[in-house]
């Protein structure tokens, strides 16, 4: 076995370390097209590839064989470490830590503070009959979603420029319903100011200047700045209109009065199983939305791109 200052990678400079790699017309990779970075660094580098130096956070380290992938999800210990996005973790442990205390969530988060927060989300988001409750709605999101490319293709059967809204529109709707028990309707043809719009924004923001704010000299440690002021601005947005739909399901629930059961929603089942604490719900579904709309709704733009 190889010691891990054997780990290839390319070699950082006095000071700047490897952050200057990423400096706009002096770097040599660029933040925007990670894509490429990833491809370049397995090429020059081969299957096992390490950045390290970076200023203001910890050496990153990239796995390209599945096999090897494999073997470090399951020599994971029980609490295991992982430093990523610091800025998604300063948010929620420094910046707006009085709202999040010890319910910091999944992601950004590792350690007790990890471990605690799964095992108050896990029983209710793990049975096997939880995906199947949502088959009729998930279906309706993706009907749905079909008929509005029908509506929108021009004469070319082509769809206008802006498609990736629209599915990001479908991502956010299908999420919706099991982390808020709601249908928001985003493809009603909602104002701009609307709360479908402004969480699309919102998260939109959020991936737009996450990479900058990861990978680029880490001013944000010191100072507020442009970059930092939106991409806080963008998760409290998500926070709020995220409080909002969780209260009103509280008031829905408590309205009915009825005993949590195996066909309850995720969000009654979350919040049952923690005395209704709906900070709990509010920080699984932040989490929620930041994995899982971008991330499908890029995963499923490449396929039909492709397809």
């Amino acid at each position: 076995v190889k010691p891990y200052a054997e780990v290839p990678g390319p070699k950082p400079i006095p000071i700047l370390g490897n952050s200057w790699r990423f400096l706009p017309f002096v770097g040599t990779y660029e933040i925007e097209r990670l894509d490429t970075v990833l491809w370049r660094l397995h090429r020059e580098f081969g299957d096992i590839v390490k950045i390290s130096n970076m200023l203001g956070r910890p050496d990153m380290v990239f796995l390209f064989d599945p096999r090897d992938i494999e073997t470090i999800f399951r020599s994971e210990e029980k609490l295991p470490h992982r430093p990523s996005m610091p800025s998604l973790n300063y948010y929620k442990h420094v910046m707006r830590k009085d709202y999040f205390g010890e319910d910091a969530g999944v992601i950004a988060v590792h350690g007790e503070s990890w471990y605690k927060f799964r095992r108050k989300v896990q029983q209710p988001l793990m049975q096997p009959k939880t995906a199947q409750l949502y088959i009729p709605s998930i279906e309706e999101s993706a009907d749905t979603f079909v008929e509005r490319i029908r509506k929108i293709r021009d004469h070319n059967s082509e769809v206008p420029d802006d498609f990736l809204n629209e599915i990001h529109k479908w991502g956010l709707e299908s999420i919706a319903k099991v982390a808020l028990n709601v249908r928001l309707g985003c493809f009603d043809n909602k104002a701009s100011d609307s709360d479908t719009q402004l969480l699309i924004d919102a998260i939109d923001t959020f991936f737009s200047n996450v990479g900058n704010l990861e990978l680029k000299i880490p001013f944000w440690r010191l100072f507020n700045t442009p970059t930092w002021n939106k991409y806080v601005n963008a998760l409290d947005t998500i926070m709020r209109i995220t409080q909002k739909y969780i209260n009103q399901s509280m008031k829905d629930i408590e309205a009915k009065g009825v005993e949590c059961t195996a066909d309850s929603s995720v969000l009654e089942r979350v919040l049952a199983f923690n005395d209704n604490n709906t900070k709990v719900a509010v920080t699984l579904a932040l989490d929620m939305f930041l994995v899982g709309i971008d991330t499908t709704s890029a995963a499923v733009a490449s396929i039909l791109y492709q397809l």
